[in-house]
């Protein structure tokens, strides 16, 4: 069996020890079940394509941005506080404040499940066989 050495001049394209930015922009993507997410929410890969269980990833994407998307409302909210009420009793109706931050969390939450939705479905490439 014959062993061709490598070569070592930059400009073979045969091997790539560092990928720069310009490589990936012109010919590789990531394939990926689950995505790395900005802080923004949105996809940390190169031209994504989402490979394996379809269903697997939906859940996936559908978790990780229902977690962003919440803790994206808690930081908004930071500071709200309830206290108990003037007697110095608690009461067993939910804290007005509470309750809203818990409805923008829900809100938070269906939005970033049908964003995940979109994305798996637009991306999905098969099982990766």
């Amino acid at each position: 069996m014959a062993i061709t050495p490598k070569k070592e001049t930059p400009d073979t394209g045969v091997l790539q020890d560092k990928p720069t930015p310009k490589a990936a922009e012109h010919g590789d993507h990531d394939r990926i079940v689950m995505a790395s997410r900005k802080a923004d929410g949105s996809m940390d890969q190169v031209r994504p394509e989402f490979i394996g269980d379809k269903d697997t990833a939906i859940a996936a994407a559908k978790e990780q941005l229902s977690v962003q998307a919440v803790s994206a409302v808690d930081v908004a909210a930071r500071g709200v506080a309830a206290g108990p009420d003037a007697d110095g009793t608690g009461s067993s109706e939910p804290d007005a404040d509470v309750k809203a931050l818990k409805d923008a969390q829900d809100k938070a939450v269906s939005e970033a499940e049908a964003k995940a939705e979109r994305e798996v479905n637009s991306l999905h490439q098969g099982l990766g066989d």
